[in-house]
């Protein structure tokens, strides 16, 4: 399955990466979704206190380009 998402290396404590993997399961998610979804909960709850987040051009020109 073809997909535009980024791929990185994370490293967490075994601690977090096991109540990740249990609220994963709690919410019928994979891990790298759960983690994803939390991190768009952040951009958003971060972005409604401070205003949106305005990325460079040059992140902008990189994130389109392909990998």
């Amino acid at each position: 399955m073809a997909t535009d998402k980024r791929q990185f290396t994370l490293r967490i404590q075994n601690d977090t990466y096991e109540k990740i993997r249990c609220l994963a399961r709690i919410e019928h998610r994979s891990i790298a979704m759960e983690i994803e979804t939390a991190m768009i909960a952040y951009i958003s709850d971060y972005e409604k206190k401070h205003g949106q987040i305005q990325l460079p051009e040059i992140f902008a020109a990189e994130s389109s380009s392909p990998q």
